[in-house]
Protein backbone atom coordinates (compact mmCIF):
# COMPACT_ATOMS: atom_id res chain seq x y z
CA UNK A 1 0.00 0.00 0.00
CA UNK A 2 1.60 3.99 -0.93
CA UNK A 3 1.73 5.47 1.95
CA UNK A 4 0.74 9.13 1.65
CA UNK A 5 2.78 12.14 2.76
CA UNK A 6 2.65 13.70 6.43
CA UNK A 7 -0.24 16.25 6.52
CA UNK A 8 -1.58 19.26 8.37
CA UNK A 9 -3.53 16.86 10.98
CA UNK A 10 -0.03 15.16 11.39
CA UNK A 11 1.75 17.83 12.53
CA UNK A 12 -0.92 19.10 15.28
CA UNK A 13 -0.96 15.85 16.98
CA UNK A 14 2.82 16.14 16.59
CA UNK A 15 2.66 19.45 18.76
CA UNK A 16 -0.06 18.46 20.87
CA UNK A 17 1.79 14.65 21.91
CA UNK A 18 4.72 17.41 22.79
CA UNK A 19 2.42 19.55 25.24
CA UNK A 20 3.45 18.41 28.89
CA UNK A 21 0.11 18.87 30.22
CA UNK A 22 -1.71 16.29 27.13
CA UNK A 23 -1.95 13.33 29.28
CA UNK A 24 -5.16 11.69 27.78
CA UNK A 25 -4.94 11.83 23.97
CA UNK A 26 -3.85 8.96 21.87
CA UNK A 27 -2.31 10.25 18.47
CA UNK A 28 -3.77 7.70 16.49
CA UNK A 29 -7.00 8.13 17.81
CA UNK A 30 -6.49 11.67 17.54
CA UNK A 31 -5.39 11.51 13.84
CA UNK A 32 -8.15 9.29 12.92
CA UNK A 33 -11.08 11.60 14.55
CA UNK A 34 -9.59 14.50 13.06
CA UNK A 35 -9.61 13.14 9.61
CA UNK A 36 -13.01 11.74 9.82
CA UNK A 37 -14.57 15.26 11.07
CA UNK A 38 -12.49 16.92 8.37
CA UNK A 39 -13.86 14.74 5.84
CA UNK A 40 -17.37 15.01 7.11
CA UNK A 41 -17.43 19.01 7.14
CA UNK A 42 -15.62 18.85 3.73
CA UNK A 43 -18.62 16.29 2.42
CA UNK A 44 -21.35 18.46 4.24
CA UNK A 45 -20.08 21.76 2.33
CA UNK A 46 -19.79 20.20 -1.16
CA UNK A 47 -23.00 18.47 -0.65
CA UNK A 48 -24.75 21.85 0.31
CA UNK A 49 -23.37 23.45 -2.38
CA UNK A 50 -25.14 20.89 -5.01
CA UNK A 51 -28.08 21.05 -2.87
CA UNK A 52 -28.53 25.35 -3.54
CA UNK A 53 -27.62 23.94 -6.95
CA UNK A 54 -30.72 21.97 -7.16
CA UNK A 55 -33.22 25.08 -4.97
CA UNK A 56 -32.99 22.99 -1.94
CA UNK A 57 -31.34 23.20 1.68
CA UNK A 58 -29.89 20.19 3.72
CA UNK A 59 -32.84 20.08 5.83
CA UNK A 60 -35.36 19.94 2.99
CA UNK A 61 -33.28 17.44 1.39
CA UNK A 62 -33.36 15.53 4.68
CA UNK A 63 -36.93 15.65 4.87
CA UNK A 64 -37.03 14.32 1.13
CA UNK A 65 -35.14 11.58 1.75
CA UNK A 66 -37.09 10.36 5.03
CA UNK A 67 -40.12 10.24 2.74
CA UNK A 68 -38.35 8.32 -0.25
CA UNK A 69 -36.35 6.00 2.36
CA UNK A 70 -38.43 5.79 5.35
CA UNK A 71 -40.06 2.95 3.93
CA UNK A 72 -44.00 2.43 3.44
CA UNK A 73 -44.93 4.07 6.79
CA UNK A 74 -46.85 6.99 6.10
CA UNK A 75 -45.23 10.23 7.91
CA UNK A 76 -46.42 12.94 9.33
CA UNK A 77 -45.19 16.31 10.22
CA UNK A 78 -44.60 15.67 13.76
CA UNK A 79 -42.86 12.43 13.25
CA UNK A 80 -40.76 13.98 10.91
CA UNK A 81 -40.20 16.83 13.21
CA UNK A 82 -39.21 14.54 15.77
CA UNK A 83 -37.18 12.10 13.23
CA UNK A 84 -35.14 15.18 12.42
CA UNK A 85 -35.06 16.27 15.80
CA UNK A 86 -36.38 20.10 15.39
CA UNK A 87 -39.53 21.79 16.70
CA UNK A 88 -42.87 21.31 14.90
CA UNK A 89 -42.69 25.22 14.15
CA UNK A 90 -39.35 24.28 12.33
CA UNK A 91 -40.83 21.89 10.21
CA UNK A 92 -43.71 23.56 9.80
CA UNK A 93 -41.42 25.99 8.02
CA UNK A 94 -39.66 23.43 6.15
CA UNK A 95 -42.95 21.69 4.79
CA UNK A 96 -44.04 24.95 3.91
CA UNK A 97 -41.20 26.41 1.70
CA UNK A 98 -41.44 22.30 0.30
CA UNK A 99 -44.76 22.85 -0.92
CA UNK A 100 -44.72 25.90 -2.34
CA UNK A 101 -41.98 24.86 -4.36
CA UNK A 102 -43.94 22.02 -5.35
CA UNK A 103 -41.84 19.50 -3.64
CA UNK A 104 -44.07 17.99 -1.31
CA UNK A 105 -47.63 17.80 -0.25
CA UNK A 106 -49.49 17.56 2.98
CA UNK A 107 -52.69 15.49 2.97
CA UNK A 108 -55.50 13.77 5.04
CA UNK A 109 -54.57 11.11 6.89
CA UNK A 110 -56.42 7.99 5.53
CA UNK A 111 -56.01 5.89 8.53
CA UNK A 112 -57.04 8.99 10.84
CA UNK A 113 -59.00 11.64 9.20
CA UNK A 114 -57.74 14.43 11.78
CA UNK A 115 -54.30 14.01 10.68
CA UNK A 116 -52.13 15.21 7.70
CA UNK A 117 -49.30 12.74 6.35
CA UNK A 118 -46.60 14.28 4.22
CA UNK A 119 -46.11 13.29 0.53
CA UNK A 120 -43.09 14.25 -1.73
CA UNK A 121 -45.06 15.37 -5.15
CA UNK A 122 -43.38 13.68 -8.44
CA UNK A 123 -41.27 16.80 -9.02
CA UNK A 124 -39.99 16.16 -5.18
CA UNK A 125 -39.03 12.70 -5.93
CA UNK A 126 -37.42 13.72 -9.65
CA UNK A 127 -35.07 16.29 -7.35
CA UNK A 128 -34.06 14.02 -5.06
CA UNK A 129 -32.83 11.63 -7.70
CA UNK A 130 -31.34 14.14 -9.40
CA UNK A 131 -29.66 15.43 -6.27
CA UNK A 132 -28.70 12.06 -5.13
CA UNK A 133 -27.12 10.82 -8.12
CA UNK A 134 -24.94 14.41 -8.01
CA UNK A 135 -24.11 13.54 -3.97
CA UNK A 136 -23.39 10.23 -5.16
CA UNK A 137 -21.07 10.75 -7.68
CA UNK A 138 -19.27 13.27 -5.41
CA UNK A 139 -18.59 10.81 -2.57
CA UNK A 140 -17.07 8.12 -5.48
CA UNK A 141 -14.85 11.00 -6.39
CA UNK A 142 -13.49 11.51 -2.98
CA UNK A 143 -12.87 7.80 -2.53
CA UNK A 144 -11.62 6.95 -5.64
CA UNK A 145 -8.23 7.89 -4.53
CA UNK A 146 -9.15 4.15 -2.28
CA UNK A 147 -9.17 0.67 -4.26
CA UNK A 148 -12.00 -1.67 -4.19
CA UNK A 149 -10.30 -3.31 -1.95
CA UNK A 150 -9.54 -0.49 0.48
CA UNK A 151 -12.86 1.11 0.28
CA UNK A 152 -14.82 -2.46 1.43
CA UNK A 153 -11.62 -2.26 4.19
CA UNK A 154 -12.34 1.09 5.17
CA UNK A 155 -16.34 1.25 5.56
CA UNK A 156 -15.85 -2.29 7.51
CA UNK A 157 -13.50 -0.79 10.13
CA UNK A 158 -15.79 2.34 9.97
CA UNK A 159 -18.81 -0.05 10.33
CA UNK A 160 -17.00 -1.24 13.60
CA UNK A 161 -15.71 2.40 15.19
CA UNK A 162 -19.01 3.17 14.69
CA UNK A 163 -20.07 -0.29 16.94
CA UNK A 164 -17.51 1.17 19.67
CA UNK A 165 -20.56 3.34 20.40
CA UNK A 166 -22.70 0.66 21.86
CA UNK A 167 -26.07 1.61 20.74
CA UNK A 168 -26.98 -0.49 17.56
CA UNK A 169 -28.34 1.28 14.56
CA UNK A 170 -29.65 4.52 17.13
CA UNK A 171 -26.83 7.10 16.04
CA UNK A 172 -29.73 9.13 14.77
CA UNK A 173 -29.56 11.44 18.47
CA UNK A 174 -26.12 12.29 18.12
CA UNK A 175 -26.35 13.63 14.07
CA UNK A 176 -28.32 16.90 14.89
Amino acid sequence: MKMTKSDRIDRIVERLAEMPAVEKVEPLAEGICDRISVIQRRLMLRHKRSLGRHGISWRDWQVLTNLLLGGDTPRSPSDLASTLMVTTGAMTNVLDRLEEAGLTRRVRNPADRRSVIVEATDDGVALWYAAVNELGAQEAGVVSVLTAAEQRQLNSLLRKVLAGFGDGDNWDEETA
